[in-house]
């Protein structure tokens, strides 16, 4: 069973954006992957991802932004060689992982996007359940999670 925890990653006036860490790892799974692809050759595409999410720190997380993925979220919505998952909360808040490199039309045909994908499809069950048990909660302003800020899987 692995830990993974929702950490702060970036807030503005309009969204708080989380990204996921495993318990052991001393860095987030989002910089994880912008470290990784910026090394390997898709600096501009890393860019995109970055402007991306700048677009969303400066507009909120309105559906539009996302590119809808089973019961998840990847970006950016501009065309890339890389793909980013994500679990859109509401136009508040967004809880990012990493991702990778798009293979083929979908996001089965590549190792690495098929297993974010599906990871984050994971974690959007369990943080549901959570939520519903009451152990995490939106605050007040519904711009941040409160609670237990962490999942197993």
């Amino acid at each position: 069973m692995n830990r993974i925890y929702f950490e702060l990653y970036s807030r503005s006036k309009k969204v708080t954006i989380y990204s996921i860490r495993f318990e052991g790892s001393p860095r987030c799974e989002t910089d994880v992957f912008i470290k990784e692809f910026t090394r390997i050759g898709f600096a501009v595409d890393v860019e995109m991802i970055r402007s991306w999410l700048w677009y969303i720190k400066e507009r909120g997380a309105q559906m539009r932004y996302f590119r809808p993925e089973n019961n998840v979220s990847a970006g950016p919505i501009t065309f890339s060689k890389l793909r980013i998952y994500c679990i859109r909360c509401s136009e508040n808040i967004v809880i990012l992982d990493g991702g990778g490199e798009k293979k083929g039309q979908k996001t089965q045909d590549g190792a690495e996007t098929w297993r974010a994908m599906r990871l984050m499809m994971d974690i959007d069950r369990k943080l549901i359940e959570k939520i519903r048990a009451g152990d995490i909660h939106y605050s007040s302003d519904l711009m941040q999670l409160e609670g237990e800020l962490f999942i197993d899987i």
